[in-house]
């Protein structure tokens, strides 16, 4: 009898915490970008100290140099005090230690496009841009940017002003100087990498574009500290030559690379690196081929992809979205966007729910925002509701 109990029980709790799951995953609307003047793709973001989301520059009929600030106590996006100090898409964002936003580089929405050297604070106490006392000693678009433990940002390779030319130039940001001063450079020129810092503080760079239509699938690793501090020593191969692709750091120290695209082919596999052994291994599952997607960690450690383009021609984007579950080491359908998305920002909150904003797709600019997940819903960090 008390076995059947036992049964019931566990039975009754699988089936509320698959409900609560349930109540947990999915979109929805929130409010729409663009001070009512038609969204933006390629922006910026970062979550500032309060829990507010900057969203920055990107696209709309030209380049924009205009910013907003979504808050999550309104669901409604409001225009900085000011602007930045040049307008461009696919800048870097990056939260400072101290919680100051550092935006560098960006650009035209065309590859063979002016690239800028550009870069300034966002100081969300004052709501303003502030131009750093330098620029970037190289204009770059399409460039990582990556937050080193020492506070420093190290921001790598990218496209060169009007040219097709990549980069493999790297530089460092330092915010006791406020200025940019060259460090070692990549021993691969390189756009839209993928870039994370990995458990020793050293960067994991791989893939990207070296502009001849092929992807790379070389990687390479830049020491922050120690011996060989400052340069970049050749990593693994990976499985898939792949740009646009996506990196996130799992918490057990691997780095799950998704999608992408090789030679005008959108990706469906994935991939871990493990920094202990330098290298790569496929993902015994698989996912629907995209690239422009984004990638964000949730609390429960499962990884949230959202969105993207499956075709060559950045047509076919999709409303997809999938959870990457590290125990299992396999994709889970989870709700779709309210609407179809590429080229948006994905940026978690500090309730662990995901704000996903602007974008383009098959009709054009999208204005729109929302919002995965519920406010408060602790399903995010263990299973479960809380009472």
């Amino acid at each position: 009898m008390h076995r059947i109990y036992r049964v019931l029980i566990s039975a009754i709790l699988t089936l509320c915490s698959a409900q609560s799951a349930l109540a947990a995953q999915g979109f929805s609307a929130t409010g729409t970008l663009g001070e009512g003047l038609g969204g933006r793709y390629g922006a910026s973001d970062a979550l500032l100290p309060d829990g507010r989301v900057l969203v920055a520059g990107g696209f709309r009929d030209t380049n924009l140099a205009t910013a907003e600030i979504w808050d999550p106590a309104t669901g409604l996006f409001t225009a900085t005090a000011n602007n930045l100090s040049a307008a461009r898409g696919y800048a870097t964002s990056t939260v400072l230690v101290g919680g100051k936003v550092l935006i560098a580089g960006g650009g035209d929405y065309n590859d063979g496009g002016a690239a800028s050297a550009a870069a300034e604070i966002f100081d969300p106490a004052t709501g303003m841009f502030t131009a750093t006392t330098s620029p970037m000693n190289a204009a770059r678009h399409g460039a990582t940017a990556t937050l080193l433990n020492s506070g420093k940002v190290l921001v790598a390779g990218g496209i060169a002003s009007n040219s097709q030319a990549r980069l493999a130039t790297a530089e460092l940001y330092d915010p006791a100087t406020n200025t940019f001063s060259y460090t070692g450079s990549m021993h691969a020129a390189r756009d839209v990498a993928s870039a994370v810092k990995l458990p020793n503080g050293n960067v994991l760079i791989c893939g990207g574009g070296d502009g001849t239509g092929v992807s790379l699938d070389s990687s390479e690793i830049y020491i922050a500290t120690g011996t060989g501090a400052g340069t970049f020593t050749v990593g693994a191969t990976m499985k898939a030559k792949r740009d646009d692709a996506t990196a996130t750091l799992l918490p057990g120290g691997l780095v799950l690379i998704v999608g992408g695209i090789n030679n005008d082919v959108p990706i469906g596999s994935a991939e871990l690196y493990d920094y202990n052994a330098n290298t790569f291994t496929l993902s015994k599952s698989s996912i629907t081929p995209r690239h422009f997607h984004t990638a964000n960690l949730l609390a429960s450690g499962q990884v949230l992809i959202a969105g993207g383009v499956d075709g060559a021609t950045n047509i076919g984007t999709l409303k997809d979205a999938q959870l990457y579950d590290p125990p299992t080491d396999m994709f889970l359908t989870t709700g779709a966007m309210v609407t179809a998305r590429y080229y948006h920002t994905a940026t978690l909150l500090q309730d662990g729910r995901v704000l996903v904003a602007g974008g383009y797709n098959d009709a054009g600019v999208v204005e729109t925002a929302e919002i995965y997940g519920e406010a408060g819903d602790q399903i995010f960090a263990n299973g479960f509701d809380v009472p």
